[in-house]
């Protein structure tokens, strides 16, 4: 058998939070489970033991538990992660939003209607925005609740036998 980690005693005050957690519903399946290491940790088993029961890697095991006796119960939440910063900042996004809503014509060009290819090669031109790609311009224009619909063309003709000569003969 493992020896025991040597966890500080509890206070009473943790124990009760540490079984709070583990009964509610509401808690997360990472904090659950961190709650679990740290219990059994005070119930006396090893680190190994204590991390299989927790269903967390051993080494993980170690890292919360660090986490834990530097930080308490705080120590047992995810931290915020800051994820990728953005690569266009907020004027890029807000003049893709005013080239979208502007009619072409409005800016000095030749067609009446955006498309989303039309929309890039526009913004594109732009400085600062020559990788601008149009998943880029899609998302920023959902966030906005903005979205280009599929068009549909047809053809019409004035041609007045266009019906007979449409159909096969």
């Amino acid at each position: 058998m493992n020896r025991p980690f040597l966890l500080r005693p509890l206070s009473a005050d943790e124990l009760l939070e540490v079984q709070r957690l583990m009964r509610s519903e509401s808690t997360p399946a990472s904090v659950y489970r961190r709650c679990t290491l740290v219990w059994e940790l005070a119930a006396g088993f090893s680190i190994a033991d204590a991390a299989v029961m927790a269903r967390i890697h051993y080494t993980n095991a170690h890292k919360w538990v660090k986490r834990f006796l530097a930080m308490g119960m705080d120590g047992l939440r995810s931290r915020q992660r800051t994820g990728r910063p953005r690569v266009y900042d907020k004027d890029m996004e807000t003049a893709v939003i005013r080239a979208a809503t502007s009619r072409p014509a409005d800016l000095g060009l030749e067609f009446t209607t955006w498309s989303l290819v039309k929309l890039q090669q526009y913004l594109r031109r732009q400085p600062g925005a020559k990788k601008l790609s149009r998943e880029t311009i899609r998302r920023i224009l959902s966030r906005h609740g903005l979205r280009f619909l599929t068009g549909q063309t047809w053809c019409e003709s004035t041609d007045p036998d266009f019906e007979v000569k449409k159909t096969p003969s």
